[in-house]
């Protein structure tokens, strides 16, 4: 089995100890070779490496690679998730996130080009997975340089991104957008992280993933100790949020991204929108039921917070029921923050000294005076952010109505 391993010294080595020295690091995956050049986010067990491919096939044509996003003088960027010893959440949550990047087919939602897990010599798992660079930055590297310009985005250019988001948002939110899965001929949207008696990840087609990269598809290789099998074969072990009480138990199911922010989108190389960052993305449609999951989902909530945050996860008890307008409510919160430079709820902390919780549970924010933007694009805005998600439109109505502003 081809594993992942890195070639020279790890990332964690420090030069003059103020700043990672990544010359000479190498990492494989899936035989493919990529040299480490720079550290671009650390999120805690997260990281975001900027590499370049030295030695390995090229990728197929028609992977995320393409459409325009071809890999600039062989740059991608690598995302490295540890997973500590014992830790079967980590693990099956990191399997799953792998799954997301490769569900959705859409030019709006990103998708890896590869991927693979391994154990390390302690114990511990490493996820890797590659994406392809996007040399644009955000939506928040954009909005951060406008504000240190003191440029504002035009209105024209607001609905353009907006109306990018709103299309990936519709391809999680609408069921038939999601791929079928080659093998079966079944949607693959119910995935489950299975062991088979040998320790191995068994795919959702059934396939057991030893390593070798399948012609269509990202390759993840991983093998659990007996013990880890047993875990996360143990039905009361929750090994993921969309797996509370959904309120569809059938296909098709819908997904939301419940983690929208402007840090999250991302753009191709031809000025796309593109939503990433999917280790959030659950199925929409749940329904708390026991005290268990009511846990389960505020401490998800507690490691997750942003303001961004829809506030039905604010106040959340047995028998809250959570869908896919938490989506809404942050896309409203982004065309906020997209034509004032700063998020509604931000701005009520910094102006009136607001708790910021406080604010969004009930809706609290105020528009700047402006003459800038129009109010029919304002009114978008407030349609998302209504309290009770039932009052929120649905995202395609917001694509209609942002389309409608184009014309």
């Amino acid at each position: 089995m081809q594993v992942v391993q890195w070639l020279s010294k790890p990332l964690s080595i420090l030069c003059c100890g103020l700043c990672p020295d990544y010359s000479d690091t190498y990492v494989l995956v899936n035989a493919r070779k990529y040299a480490v050049i720079r550290l671009l986010r650390d999120d805690g067990l997260k990281f975001l490496y900027l590499v370049r491919m030295e030695d390995g096939a090229p990728f197929r044509a028609g992977s995320a690679v393409g459409s325009g996003d071809e890999a600039c003088d062989g740059l991608y960027t690598l995302k490295q998730i540890r997973c500590p010893i014992g830790n079967i959440d980590s693990v099956a949550d990191s399997m799953r996130e792998i799954d997301n990047y490769r569900r959705f087919q859409s030019p709006y939602v990103v998708s890896s080009v590869d991927s693979q897990v391994v154990q390390e010599l302690d114990g511990s798992k490493t996820v890797y997975v590659v994406f392809p660079y996007y040399p644009l930055g955000s939506l928040q590297d954009s909005i951060d340089d406008r504000l240190l310009d003191g440029t504002y985005v035009s209105e024209s250019e607001c609905v353009r991104i907006m109306c990018g988001i709103a299309r990936g948002l519709l391809c999680l939110h609408d069921s038939s957008s999601v791929r079928r899965n080659k093998n079966t001929g079944d949607n693959d949207i119910d995935s489950e992280v299975n062991i088979n008696s040998s320790g191995n990840y068994r795919d959702s087609g059934n396939s057991i993933v030893i390593g070798d990269s399948f012609t269509d598809r990202d390759t993840n290789s991983m093998t659990f100790s007996d013990e880890a099998a047993a875990l996360l074969q143990n039905d009361n072990h929750i090994l993921e949020m969309d797996s509370i009480s959904s309120n569809i138990s059938v296909s098709p199911v819908s997904y939301s991204h419940r983690n929208l922010t402007p840090s999250n989108i991302i753009f191709s190389a031809n000025g796309l929108p593109i939503i990433g960052e999917l280790g959030s993305c659950a199925k929409a449609d749940v329904s708390i039921e026991t005290r268990k999951h009511l846990n389960q989902y505020k401490e998800w909530v507690e490691d997750n917070f942003n303001t961004y945050m829809a506030p039905e996860f604010l106040s959340l008890k047995i028998g809250s029921k959570l869908d896919s307008k938490v989506d809404v409510w942050s896309l409203g919160c982004i065309c906020y923050t997209l034509l004032f430079s700063i998020n509604p709820f931000d701005r009520e902390e910094q102006l009136y000294g607001a708790s910021i919780r406080y604010a969004i549970s009930t809706g609290k924010y105020t528009l700047p005076e402006q003459s800038r933007y129009s109010q029919n694009l304002i009114n978008i805005i407030q349609s998302c952010l209504q309290v009770e998600p039932s009052d929120r439109p649905s995202v395609s109505i917001i694509l209609n109505n942002l389309q409608e502003l184009q014309s």
